[in-house]
């Protein structure tokens, strides 16, 4: 089994996707460094200092079986499963502003996250997807019950934080 562990940047997804590694005894698959031998980084986004990946090559990537994709684009790998982590735009502001990212970026991923821009994205590839707010508690106690979804089949409620949130994506 193939699990695709994604979201917004700050949800938590590298200690949920090394965690579920480590319980399901996976290999855990960094998408980033993988892009990057794979030769798949196109270039580098000069105003976000990121890289700019390409994606429809993603689902061309053979990731072995029996493995958790850890990263914000991971939806686009062919999975069994995709848990797409999502946390509350307020305290994904904090986490960000910790990282000391600029505010455009922040504003970004805070809109991104509000709409639901990784879980659209994940629902579009037909594969099973779950979504889990991982506003509080711990990566382990996360990956933990996200296991337990998994082995019993279990699906989740849609998280939908435009309504609360939608001021915040007017600044």
């Amino acid at each position: 089994m193939i699990i695709a562990v994604t979201g917004t940047p700050g949800t938590g997804k590298t200690g949920v996707a090394r965690e579920l590694a480590r319980l399901y005894g996976y290999k855990y698959v960094n998408l980033n460094r993988t892009a990057e031998k794979e030769g798949l980084v196109t270039g580098v986004d000069p105003e976000r200092h990121s890289k700019i990946i390409d994606t429809d090559r993603l689902g061309e990537l053979l990731v072995p079986d029996d493995s958790v994709v850890d990263g914000h684009l991971s939806h686009f790998v062919l999975a069994d499963i995709i848990v797409v982590l999502r946390t509350r735009p307020d305290i994904l502001e904090r986490r960000l502003k910790k990282r000391k990212w600029s505010r455009k970026k922040i504003g970004e991923n805070l809109e991104a996250e509000i709409l639901g821009t990784c879980s659209s994205e994940a629902f579009e590839s037909g594969e099973k997807v779950l979504e889990f707010d991982t506003s509080k508690g711990s990566g382990k106690k996360a990956a933990k019950t996200i296991k337990g979804l998994i082995d019993n089949n279990e699906d989740t409620e849609d998280i939908d934080w435009l309504e609360k949130y939608e001021k915040m994506l007017i600044r």
